[in-house]
């Protein structure tokens, strides 16, 4: 299926821009952030999340590149400025200027650092970091892990338990210690909700920056409000843990509730009399239908028996196509196992072996399943019906963008789309939404 499977000849189209070299094994992620101009990056295992922030709270006698502390969410971590620790030239600091922050934990200690920008989430090969150079002779290279190369960009990978091993840690764990006693700065009361606000808003970034890079999930006006709801239950379940995404377990929890009902398995009796409230009627004698990654054909199927019903007078095309060659392979062939008999199936099934049942022939007329890339040229005449559950989210946001043009021009003036249970078409782009309980249809405007 098209959702979260590409073939090999896709993903060489679709390369992910987190990804250097075709055949590289993406097997390390890091945040990267700039510093005077260069670019750098931190090893994200290391990342508990990123923030902005001000008025952080001075506490007297720490090292200069110690701003203060900050409060951040009842935890009272030391602020360090690396643009200072490594001796690099800044303009004088306006007292209510707007940080960037990464916040790290290093051995058991949370730390914020300061830095120019925040850039995104880039994944390498370990193999391709190449050790510390004495070019980079601005900083220290005790503190430089290795310099990698992505997508034409040399990144400075920071070794961040050197930078704040042995003696930058005693003086800035004495800084918290301190900093308990001291009255709150009623200044850091001012804009405290529009830098909450900022946080939330460089957190979601950056994990939407994270799903493409492990769980090929690309953020995009389609999926940006499930996006954001889903960020904030995340964010409320790991209080004491990082809220940034660190591994592809973590990435395939984030997405557990994302996909639509009934994924990969034949509709349920309740799922299908939601999708047939939502059906416009029609009295065309040919009802055309679209479905975009129809995986192995379970929905292909539900929906073939739900169109029959609908349209019972009508003839019905349906044009099934899918990236995953085997998947596709085995729509034709696939069986209903005797337990997943609904009644509305039972008019359309034919017995096999092994208590097992297939479609008849009525019902296999009026699919043709096709190994086909929904990116390259679509030949489906014009449809009534397009169906795309989960389709758009797991493809680039700019193809996207193409492939929703392709729905505009294939799609009837009477026809309807059907995306996935998360999935919207984007705010004023010529689509109008109808929500019928728990299925959104959109047409054209």
């Amino acid at each position: 299926m098209e959702k979260t499977e590409l073939n090999t000849s896709i993903n060489e189209e679709l390369q992910d821009e987190y990804v250097s070299e075709p055949l590289s094994i993406i097997d390390f992620k890091m945040i990267t952030f700039s510093l005077a101009e260069k670019d750098y990056a931190i090893d994200i295992m290391k990342v508990k999340e990123i923030a902005k922030a001000n008025n952080f709270t001075y506490v007297p006698n720490t090292a200069p590149f110690v701003l203060g502390v900050y409060n951040l969410r009842g935890d009272i971590i030391p602020i360090i400025d690396l643009r200072i620790f490594f001796n690099i030239p800044i303009k004088q600091r306006a007292k209510d200027t707007i940080e960037s922050m990464v916040i790290i934990n290093v051995d058991d200690q949370t730390f914020g650092i300061v830095v120019d920008r925040i850039d995104k989430v880039v994944g390498v090969s370990k193999n391709t970091i190449q050790p510390p150079h004495p070019i980079f002779g601005d900083i220290n290279i005790k503190y430089i892990y290795g310099v990698v190369e992505n997508s034409g960009q040399l990144y400075i990978l920071l070794d961040v338990d050197r930078i704040f091993a042995s003696r930058t840690v005693t003086e800035t764990k004495a800084t918290v210690v301190e900093s308990e006693a001291l009255p709150a700065d009623d200044s850091s009361k001012i804009g405290v909700a529009d830098v909450a606000q900022s946080n939330d808003a460089l957190d979601i970034r950056f994990i939407g920056d994270t799903l493409a890079a492990l769980g090929q999930f690309y953020p995009s006006p389609v999926n940006s409000a499930w996006l954001e709801k889903r960020y904030y239950e995340w964010r409320d379940m790991r209080v004491a843990s990082s809220i940034q995404i660190q591994s592809e377990d973590q990435a395939r929890e984030f997405l557990s509730n994302f996909l639509s009902p009934n994924t990969r398995r034949f509709w349920s009796d309740a799922y299908m009399n939601s999708v047939l409230a939502a059906l416009p009627d029609n009295d065309a004698k040919i009802i055309t239908v679209w479905n975009v990654g129809c995986d192995s054909g379970y929905e292909t199927y539900s929906l073939a028996v739900l169109l029959k019903q609908k349209y019972p007078r009508a003839t019905i095309r349906i044009y099934a196509n899918d990236a995953d060659l085997l998947a596709i392979s085995n729509a034709p062939m696939l069986t209903v196992p005797e337990e997943q008999v609904i009644n509305r199936f039972k008019p359309y099934l034919v017995k096999g072996v092994n208590d097992s049942y297939s479609f008849n022939q009525e019902i296999k007329d009026m699919i043709l399943f096709e190994y086909h890339d929904c990116l390259h040229q679509n030949t489906v005449p014009d449809v009534d019906l397009i169906l795309a559950r989960d389709v758009l989210s797991f493809i680039k946001a700019e193809k996207q963008s193409i492939l929703l043009e392709e729905f505009r021009d294939k799609l009837k003036t009477t026809g309807v789309v059907i995306l996935g249970a998360n999935e919207m078409m984007p705010k004023q782009s010529g689509w109008m939404r109808q929500v019928m309980g728990d299925i959104t249809t959109f047409s054209r405007e």
